[in-house]
């Protein structure tokens, strides 16, 4: 390669001399950029040292016990995914991959599932996971009853057999009452007890071995938790040690991390952010399980035709009530099913806010302006009030009812308001005494909304179409067929649309100003990733110049 001689750097800044001085600007103005950002935004000042901690400091309420089979606390719950794995967990998206199963086949009809278990994974003490582990923890929880936090699941099956050191086969009792999702619970040790029911039955000095990320390292049930990395462990290994805190109170967790006492918390409350952005704290978002949507009264003599509820659709501008009403904390999607839900993409396009096509549906419906009092009348040329029922005390909905009537009047659509304390509101949801109901529903991991097309809802919505496809969620399938499945019921629900998503809400990982999150965790697992959260403290070192 020739390299270049004085005369021609010469020459080559004589005619490139502006293009070189832009460049030289650039990159000082970005430089300058990232240490604005850095010291502004992330409060780091890049003349101070920090050091990376080797704890996580996590808080809990105080814990009945850390018995999986038969806590009540939530803080276990969560806890014990990373004590504990599972045949089968949920990726991001709510599909239900393998965790401790190497290889599985199913069979629908029959409803039952043959597991090959992976080889060489070792319980915390050593020990290395057998089939037998699984069918006893299944007896296990079978023992505990309604006690145990897994029994909806358990109860659907009937047997768990064993073939063999790592294989086994497990029965459900029939074959619209199943699915992979029920096979999501903590694997227990049969080592560990004489029986399941001595197992189900330990409470006090409990000291959970699993063969989870993180394993027990002691326990004091009003003061501290402490994990620590499972150096055995299958899957990505954690570096870090975690240090729970107990706390007689969740929302204390706040307050103990300007002491430095927590490093991070999850927080789903309204005022989160506000809290975070006064103290300083980095705020992570995520999407949480709880979905605002409307529900059209199909039995209203206008709105049982579908492409009424269609009109009204298109008329409404949800990404300005996100924005306005929801203050942009939320996400929008198609249904009211999980954003992205299965892999199968929202494309947030098929009622996309179009007044010019919400105009023209209704004028193929037969509603004019006949009187030209900027009011539309119906096919008999009447005038119809749609009416809003709203939660009184839900001033975020009551937003949304108010940018949703400006949205319909400009339309045409002669609206009310119906603002009811939460009794009266109740029971108008009840007698079906509105036209379109706001409201809102939190929905568990295996996403069963059978109930919202049973006829068993609050709003009596029945569709017996809606409701096969949405059972067929609920049968043993594969990830894929799932997702195709789920694919038939989500075109049906656009078509019929007797729901219309206003948005999911997001929920939140609260950190120390200096707390970094890799990976982010989920509303049904709140610690997922946090082997690659980390956070820094500044440096003795700092201080001592500072003396």
């Amino acid at each position: 390669m020739k390299k270049l001689n004085g005369s021609k750097i010469t020459d080559f800044f004589k005619r490139y001399w502006m293009g070189v001085v832009i460049i030289i600007l650039v990159v000082a103005v970005m430089a300058s950029s990232v240490e604005i950002y850095r010291e502004e935004v992330l409060n780091i000042d890049p003349t101070i040292e920090y050091i990376e901690q080797k704890t996580l400091f996590l808080s809990a309420e105080e814990i009945d016990t850390l018995n999986p089979v038969i806590s009540g606390s939530e803080d276990t719950y969560y806890l014990s995914k990373l004590i504990y794995s599972s045949l089968f967990n949920f990726d991001e998206n709510l599909n239900v991959v393998p965790e401790l199963v190497s290889e599985y086949e199913i069979n629908t009809e029959k409803a039952y599932i043959d597991i090959t278990l992976k080889k060489g994974v070792k319980w915390h003490n050593g020990k290395t996971l057998t089939a037998n582990d699984v069918a006893f923890t299944v007896s296990a929880m079978r023992a505990a009853g309604s006690a145990c936090p897994y029994y909806n699941k358990i109860k659907k099956i009937n047997s768990a057999f064993t073939r063999g050191n790592n294989k086994l086969s497990v029965y459900f009792n029939n074959n619209y009452n199943c699915s992979l999702d029920d096979l999501v619970f903590p694997i227990v040790p049969s080592s560990q007890y004489n029986g399941a029911a001595a197992f189900a039955s330990a409470d006090e000095g409990f000291k959970p071995v699993g063969t989870g990320q993180y394993k027990y390292k002691s326990f004091n049930k009003k003061k501290q938790l402490r994990l620590v990395p499972n150096d055995d462990f299958f899957g990505d290994k954690a570096e870090k040690n975690i240090s729970v805190t107990m706390l007689p109170e969740r929302e204390l967790s706040s307050n103990m991390m300007e002491i430095d006492s927590v490093s991070c918390y999850v927080d789903s409350s309204a005022n989160r952010k506000a809290t975070a952005l006064d103290r300083g704290y980095r705020i992570f978002d995520f999407v949480s399980n709880n979905v605002e949507f409307l529900v059209f009264n199909t039995v209203n003599q206008y709105l049982k035709q579908k492409d009424m509820r269609k009109a009204l659709a298109y008329g409404i501008d949800t990404n300005k009530i996100l924005d306005s009403a929801y203050m942009g904390d939320g996400i929008l999607t198609d249904t009211v099913y999980y954003p992205n839900f299965l892999g199968v993409k929202d494309t947030l396009s098929e009622y996309n806010y179009d007044i010019k096509k919400a105009e023209e549906m209704l004028a193929g419906l037969g509603w004019k302006d006949i009187d030209k009092d900027g009011v539309l009348e119906d096919t008999n040329g009447k005038d119809y009030t749609f009416r809003i029922l709203v939660n009184k005390n839900n001033a975020t909905r009551g937003s949304a009812a108010l940018l949703i009537k400006k949205n319909l009047e400009l339309l045409g659509i002669k609206t009310e308001i119906i603002s009811l304390p939460k009794t009266e509101y109740m029971n108008s949801i009840k007698r079906r005494d509105f036209d379109i109901l706001i409201t809102g529903y939190t929905v568990d991991e295996n996403y069963d909304l059978r109930e919202l097309f049973n006829g068993k809802n609050q709003w009596g919505y029945n569709n017996y179409n809606l409701f096969m496809k949405a059972r067929e969620l609920d049968r043993l399938y594969t990830p894929k067929q799932y997702a195709q499945k789920y694919e038939k019921l989500k075109e049906q629900l656009l078509e019929e649309l007797p729901y219309y998503p206003l948005c999911y809400k997001k929920m939140s990982l609260i950190g120390v100003n200096t707390f970094k999150a890799q990976g982010m965790p989920m509303f049904n697992d709140i610690y997922r990733n946090c082997y690659t959260w980390n956070w820094s403290v500044v440096s003795e070192k700092n201080n001592e110049k500072k003396d």
